[in-house]
């Protein structure tokens, strides 16, 4: 029989995050109570501090030395009441994590090419549905991996499955589109079709490399020019020397391409100068 204590805590981290329902009108009229003058001994006991001691709430005893469950959206910011519903973003995750990207986007393949030791803290920049995030937790055995997006759609799903999954090194964050915060000391930063979507990349890349320590790789997958049968708009593809001079503009240098393996796509490894 599996411990009840995970479930219990799964499921307190879920009521956390989730929308609080109004009051449903009932069907019967509600029961008034009437209000009746306190007696002798309640009089003598209203003042009474209360003894700094465990809290009894219908069989169930709050330690106040325990932290209570908190949700890391409501921590940002986030009101999950004000998210689109889960219905109305299935669609969009469901495209971005269909069975035919695996053949060519080769997510293990790619997480295999990061070479990461198990330790790094990594940043999935533009995180998405996590399509990245959940392969390299996977590879963080002592590590952390931050999934960072600008929608909190998208940030609400990662954690939820995060949490269904029990998977306990992820952590997300909800950041600005044009001035994003990353964690401190990120060791790793990956990025996949992100930089395309940046109308100013030079600046916004800047930002980023200029929070990381010295030495911190930079992980940049875009999609190759020409006729190919995924990725953005040809107008909107950048170069592979515009993407160098983007990232060495930035504060990057080059350490290495990944080649012969994305058949739609370049890879490039940076590192802070």
């Amino acid at each position: 029989m599996k411990p009840l204590i995970p479930i219990l805590s799964m499921l307190l981290i879920a009521t956390a995050c989730s929308p609080k329902p109004e009051n449903q009108p009932s069907d019967q009229p509600p029961q008034v109570q009437q209000e009746q003058p306190p007696t002798a001994a309640e009089n003598a006991t209203v003042d009474a501090p209360k003894a700094p001691e465990a809290e009894h709430h219908a069989g169930m005893v709050h330690d106040p030395s325990n932290p209570p469950v908190d949700c890391p959206l409501r921590k940002q910011g986030i009101d999950p009441t004000q998210m689109k519903p889960f219905e109305q973003i299935e669609a969009y995750i469901q495209f971005l994590e269909r069975e035919d990207r695996k053949i060519w986007q080769k997510p293990e393949e790619v997480v295999e090419a990061m070479q990461l030791k198990g330790s790094e803290r990594v940043l999935d920049l533009g995180a998405g549905s996590g399509y990245f995030s959940f392969p390299i937790s996977k590879k963080l055995a002592s590590g952390r991996l931050f999934a960072a997006d600008v929608e909190p759609e998208m940030i609400r799903h990662i954690h939820h499955n995060a949490m269904l999954k029990g998977i306990q090194n992820i952590e997300v964050k909800l950041i600005d589109s044009k001035t994003p915060q990353i964690p401190e000391n990120i060791d790793v930063v990956f990025m996949c079709d992100v930089i395309h979507h940046i109308a100013d990349p030079v600046a916004w890349m800047t930002g980023i490399v200029k929070q990381l320590p010295s030495g911190a790789q930079f992980h940049i997958i875009e999609f190759k020019q020409g006729d190919i049968p995924n990725g953005p708009p040809e107008s909107a593809k950048i170069a592979p020397e515009k993407l160098l001079e983007i990232a060495k503009s930035s504060g990057l240098e080059l350490d290495r391409q990944v080649n012969d393996l994305l058949p739609y796509q370049i890879y490039y490894i940076f590192k802070k100068v």
